[in-house]
């Protein structure tokens, strides 16, 4: 029936623009894999220490941003990604489920 075309043409116009968003969204995701492992690896390392203590101590870094030195931030943010990802690979079986 015509709404059935209508309608299916629709998801299939969704569909595609969604795939190339998740595409291009992948790729940024792929491409920033070393440089978020080197945060997960700066996080808690003497290094991180030693500029933590700086900041707390001296008015050195005054003059950049220091969120990098809150603990919360990176820890949030390793949690959210640990959780996104989880949640990519259940969408991804289900996709794969009824592929």
């Amino acid at each position: 029936m015509k709404k059935d075309v209508v309608r299916f043409e629709e998801v299939l116009n969704r569909s595609a623009d969604l795939k190339e968003e998740m595409q291009e969204i992948l790729q940024k995701f792929e491409e920033n894999l070393e440089d978020y492992n080197a945060l997960k690896d700066y996080y808690g390392s003497q290094e991180y220490l030693d500029d933590l203590k700086v900041s707390n101590m001296t008015d050195e870094y005054d003059d950049i941003e220091q969120g990098v030195l809150s603990e919360d931030a990176v820890f949030n943010l390793i949690g959210e990604m640990y959780h996104l990802n989880v949640d990519m690979l259940e969408i991804a079986t289900k996709y794969l489920r009824t592929h």
